[in-house]
């Protein structure tokens, strides 16, 4: 009977989720092929708890990349009809696009929360570099910029080691930044140091306090600068681990007359 002494204890682990350690068998006594059966049920369980554990983590990072890459054209869309609204002077005009700008409120605040739901629990988004030519740079800053804020682009041809998707998405959201905390022209450059290619975007919008800029790419974190605008909190932060996972660094600071983020990317 011992051999269901050891099932009875083997059936109390299970039911506690504990299905890592074997159950203990005698082949040589008369149940050992019955109490066999029940630890292939323990690995059987094991191997759905993990498939069930990835399937989860693959609809977060779905929901985390979709609701993130909404934002970024929400956000160009909402530009562009606060342009219109500036320069229109047709009355039913101005109200359809007052309505458009409200609804681009409402969905960029309950794609926020979505992102924010995923994002709590998520570990990671996957990050997959590759050798990108530096020329693509020019596609993605003029899509980022719909009202032509970006004054000058010097970009310096080279390979660099890049996800297109990600280094997208990054570009995207410190234009858009820019765009709803400084509203200024943006300058662009690049240049190369060592073995790194430094790409630099500022804004004229008079910066963020030097004790913030050690804290402004963390998780929610907003400058003093933010009160009373739409936003999380999350477009630098998200910026910095994209390029961190190409083996790159993200940088902020102060230049004279504005805020500039500095994107450091390996060179291939």
């Amino acid at each position: 009977m011992e051999p269901f002494g050891k099932l009875k204890s083997f059936a109390v682990r299970v039911a506690a989720g504990d299905l890592d350690p074997p159950l203990e068998m005698d082949r040589g006594n008369v149940f050992g092929a019955f109490t066999e059966s029940f630890d292939i049920m323990r690995e059987e369980l094991k191997a759905s708890r993990k498939r069930e554990e990835a399937a989860v983590k693959s609809r977060k990072e779905l929901i985390a990349e979709l609701s993130h890459d909404i934002r970024n054209p929400v956000s160009s869309i909402k530009a562009m009809v606060d342009y219109l609204e500036l320069v229109s002077d047709n009355a039913e005009q101005k109200e359809t696009l007052a309505a458009i700008n409200a609804k681009t409120d409402q969905i960029d605040k309950l794609v926020s929360n979505m992102f924010h739901a995923a994002l709590e629990e998520l570990e990671q988004l996957e990050v997959s570099p590759e050798e990108l030519p530096s020329r693509e740079l020019e596609r993605m800053i003029a899509e980022s910029d719909p009202l032509k804020k970006v004054k000058s682009a010097d970009i310096k041809d080279c390979v660099i080691y890049a996800d297109k998707l990600r280094l997208e998405q990054t570009v995207g959201n410190i234009i858009s930044n820019s765009y709803k905390y400084a509203d200024t022209d943006i300058n662009i450059r690049s240049f190369f140091e060592n073995d790194l290619f430094v790409l630099e975007i500022s804004d004229k919008g008079g910066g963020v306090p030097n004790e913030e800029l050690e804290v402004i790419t963390e998780k929610f974190c907003r400058g003093s600068n933010a009160a009373g605008k739409d936003g999380s909190g999350i477009g630098l932060y998200i910026s910095k681990y994209f390029i961190e996972q190409m083996n790159g660094e993200l940088m902020c600071y102060n230049s004279g007359e504005g805020f500039t983020v500095s994107l450091r990317l390996r060179l291939i």
